[in-house]
């Protein structure tokens, strides 16, 4: 559209006045830039707006997010390209600053940290190190790179360039927002992924700041999922002073006749477990869900790393649509409605497993392998440490359980999207069966899930589900 001459930005802002539903993602109401221009053309304040937020299980982790920041080498190397082609009597100290960032953080990174390793580092010690090497204070470093980013912008527009923009800005904001908040809400991190990339970090551990005001402020909020369990952890999450709140869970509306939801109690994803007798339990378990179920499965890991270990020597008499980088949803839906006997296997949390509508009920059955808590490393730890000062005997619950049982139960809810699709559950871990973990299940689950004792137990109970829909349906007819 824009090549015919037309923005839609442009547009939806010359009609906002005229607007009584405005329908956007998360960013327009609780991203603060974002939001004042939206309440600016709307003509409002929040006063007189109510907000709805579906999907809210993702917002404690959203706002999180508006509060962090990341910057790669790339990006710095990106501006240093820049100070080769772009005139300016800053030109030499922006070269300098950028030179200390490379050689002496993600050079030195490059060199010292492991692979996937994490390392918190302290803002103040490279503050230290910026006006040590340059004789500036790391701020006013941050507002050179800015300034001159900004005159970048303006030479950029100036030569009819598509995209307006500047690494030397991005590095600059980057900066600002690194050194100004150190705090004991934030913590900064310097992290060596695959393929030696290098990422200096910060990520900020209370997303209330960003979200309380707001839903405190509209003249009405609705926050609603199809999972907030348990509502205290979602209401504490979002809202410094939580008052004036009602929660309420309701029942799932689809019949419990439809659905078979089981735990094996004897596998576990737990690591200190993964031994090779685990790993052929687990594939045995998922083998034998295979054979018995009726239509489409997917099996969902806990990591790339747990489904390549079990794959390989997984025997079944199906296709394999295997989760890749390049793999799209909409070539998945496609593969699945052509046959029902495909087994997709992907990971929780990934983008197969969470928001997805499988439609016409063409997936049949989900075997979530494992119970996939987040990385225990410093970061998360740290996350912890922070909600539990916050709320006394439940960090744990609220930064690690919590989020675990989501990215479980929506990888569970990709079998039944309507009323009428009938389909297994299969959760492949024994600690979803301890009441401190089945306690914060939705409580369709807690008051319909059933304990397998093994994988013939399991196939046992898959086919006698299919066999008494088949019957059902014979004597409806």
């Amino acid at each position: 559209m824009s090549k015919r001459g037309f923005c839609a930005y442009e547009a939806i802002k010359k009609v906002l006045h005229r607007i009584d539903v405005f329908l956007g993602t998360y960013h327009y109401i609780f991203d603060p830039k974002i939001r004042h221009t939206l309440l600016k053309g709307l003509g409002v304040d929040l006063s007189r707006i109510y907000i709805i937020v579906d999907e809210a299980h993702n917002l404690p982790s959203f706002a999180r997010e508006l509060l962090s920041d990341r910057l790669t080498r790339f990006v710095v190397e990106g501006a240093l390209k820049e100070t080769e082609r772009f005139n300016h009597e800053m030109q030499e100290s922006v070269w300098a600053q950028l030179s200390i960032l490379m050689e002496e953080i993600f050079d030195r990174a490059r060199q010292t940290l492991k692979s996937d390793e994490l390392k918190q580092i302290s803002p103040q010690e490279i503050s230290d190190l910026i006006l040590e090497k340059s004789g500036i204070p790391s701020l006013k470093a941050a507002c050179i790179l800015k300034e001159y980013g900004e005159y970048v912008k303006e030479k950029r527009l100036e030569t009819g360039s598509e995209r307006v923009f500047s690494y030397n800005f991005r590095v600059g904001s980057f900066m600002e927002h690194f050194f100004e908040n150190d705090g004991k809400n934030y913590i900064h991190l310097l992290s060596k992924g695959s393929g030696n990339r290098i990422a200096l970090e910060v990520k900020g551990f209370d997303g209330r700041g960003m979200t309380a005001p707001i839903l405190q402020q509209a003249r009405g909020s609705i926050l609603m999922s199809g999972f907030l369990s348990p509502l205290t952890a979602y209401k504490d999450l979002t809202l410094s002073e939580p008052a004036n709140v009602c929660l309420k869970e309701f029942n799932s509306p689809f019949s419990p006749e439809n659905r078979l939801m089981l735990i094996a109690k004897d596998v576990s994803s737990e690591f200190k477990r993964r031994t090779d007798e685990m790993l052929e339990k687990l594939r045995g378990h998922i083998e034998a869900i295979s054979d018995n179920n009726q239509g489409n499965v997917a099996a969902f890991f806990t990591s790339y790393g747990l489904m390549h270990r079990i794959l390989p020597a997984l025997d079944i008499n199906r296709n394999k649509i295997i989760e890749q980088q390049k793999t799209t949803e909409n070539e998945v839906i496609r593969q699945l409605s052509k046959s029902t006997d495909n087994l997709l296997c992907g990971v929780m949390g990934g983008k197969l497993s969470e928001g997805v509508d499988y439609p016409n009920n063409i997936l049949t059955c989900v075997v979530a392998v494992g119970l996939p808590y987040a990385t225990w490393d410093i970061y998360q730890k740290a996350l912890i440490y922070y909600l539990e000062r916050n709320f006394p005997k439940n960090g744990r619950i609220y930064g690690y359980l919590v989020p675990a049982i989501l990215r479980l139960v929506q990888t569970c809810g990709r079998v039944h999207r309507s009323p009428n699709d009938k389909g297994c559950i299969i959760i492949l871990d024994r600690r979803v069966a301890h009441p401190n973990i089945t306690q914060l299940l939705p409580k369709y689950f807690q008051n319909e899930i059933k304990v397998t004792n093994n994988q013939a137990d399991s196939a046992r109970q898959v086919r006698d589900f299919w066999y008494a829909h088949s019957l059902k349906l014979r004597t409806s007819v």
